[in-house]
């Protein structure tokens, strides 16, 4: 699953925009599953998703699935766990590791910019 043009969409909104959305019209507010559903216990991502499979399921058709994953790799704290977005931790660690090297490059360019200017 290539979830790399996902990554952009949210970026128009706020945090708080993000929560409020995600809260409000998460499929997984009205799944009826257990909360142990949503937190596979294994790290490799192929046993992760076997174990959430479920959860997984319930986000395929979510209609804020692309603002749920946003919201998990913009705070990380809370985003490294469970499932968010139809993705488990090592899936998102992938993505933010891509994004950290995205911005790097961009700063860098930025950096090269400002001293060719002076």
């Amino acid at each position: 699953m290539d979830l790399s043009a996902v990554i952009t969409r949210g970026f128009a909104m706020t945090d708080r925009v993000l929560w409020l959305l995600v809260t409000e019209k998460g499929a997984c507010s009205t799944s009826g599953l257990s909360p142990d559903d949503w937190y596979p216990v294994s790290a490799p991502a192929e046993a992760a998703v076997r174990e959430a499979a479920h959860a997984i399921a319930v986000c395929s058709g979510c209609r804020v699935r692309e603002e749920c994953l946003e919201l998990a790799l913009r705070n990380w704290t809370v985003g490294q766990h469970g499932v968010w977005g139809g993705t488990v931790p090592a899936e998102r660690e992938r993505l933010r590791a891509g994004r950290l090297g995205q911005l790097a490059r961009v700063l860098a360019r930025s950096r090269d910019a400002d001293r060719a200017a002076s």
